[in-house]
């Protein structure tokens, strides 16, 4: 992480629900203005660390430090964190004007200037019900209270999930936006993390309750490729991994560049295609799907 300031650091983190362990032995680390997407399958325990890390939820072991608070269940770390939840909601009865003045209590950093002008800026009616909102003006909604207390930390919990490309897209600027302003640390769990390519410094895939893997977005954008050929013919090992398959054709995902070398240098059958491997195969190769 070379010599910036890490503000967030987890370690040994487990947490069990009943007999059902979430994360085990949980280590991670995020420095000053780094932008972090987590990737993982569906309850693998992607959110039950975001509320570990706000301190709405206790963690059965380890330690965490967060903008050099850790969580002790008074809310003050809470306080300090930009948060967008899966599944945002709102009191129905308040408008948006009085949701945001209502949560504008919580955050004595609140920039009611800056929640007007989000509203402007992603076309927000501040005298709507939030209750009448649609998912796309819900998401918005959720997006300017996380934003508007000037977080230096923020956790976006699949913040473009079932939105439509316009609602996505204001999203994604507001994140421009606030990497702009600079000195923002984001941690993204999202399902089309492709979308996000452009935004992220690292990727970490969370299985089997831990960080399995830890990549640059570098590396994920040059060292990734796509090995198509006949199946069986290319040996399978670390950093290989099927794709698809059609007939007796198989696409591999192949993670480094010493790894195709030294794929090449076994040698790989006549009629073998190598491309530069998509974000989204990358991603999704990543989590084995």
């Amino acid at each position: 992480m070379n010599d910036k300031k890490i503000i967030l650091s987890a370690a040994g983190l487990c947490k069990s629900f009943g007999s059902r362990k979430v994360l085990e032995a949980l280590d991670l680390e995020a420095a000053e203005g780094e932008v972090i997407g987590i990737l993982g399958r569906n309850g693998s325990g992607k959110t039950t660390l975001f509320k570990i890390l706000l301190d709405l939820t206790a963690a059965d072991a380890g330690s965490v430090t967060a903008l050099g608070l850790s969580p002790d269940g008074s809310g003050r770390l809470r306080g300090l964190i930009g948060y967008v939840p899966e599944k945002p909601a709102f009191h129905g009865f308040l408008t948006v004007e009085e949701t945001l003045a209502f949560r504008a209590g919580f955050f004595p950093a609140w920039d009611a200037a800056k929640a007007a002008e989000l509203c402007r800026k992603l076309e927000l009616d501040p005298k709507a019900k939030a209750g009448s909102l649609s998912k796309g003006n819900t998401a918005k909604l959720a997006w300017i209270c996380a934003a508007a207390h000037n977080p230096r930390l923020l956790l976006l919990d699949e913040p473009t999930s079932g939105l439509d490309y316009l609602v996505r897209d204001h999203i994604l600027n507001g994140l421009v936006h606030e990497l702009a302003e600079g000195g923002r640390t984001i941690i993204i769990s999202n399902h089309r993390m492709g979308e996000m390519g452009g935004l992220l410094d690292r990727v970490c895939v969370l299985g089997d309750g831990r960080i399995a893997a830890d990549h640059s977005a570098d590396y994920i954008k040059t060292e990734t490729f796509r090995v198509c050929a006949r199946a069986g013919t290319v040996p399978p090992g670390p950093g290989v991994k099927e794709i698809s398959r059609a007939g007796s054709v198989a696409e591999l995902a192949v993670f480094g560049r010493d790894r195709l070398e030294a794929l090449k240098a076994g040698g790989l059958p006549d009629g073998t295609e190598i491309t530069p491997l998509e974000l989204d195969a990358a991603f999704k190769a990543l989590l084995g799907d």
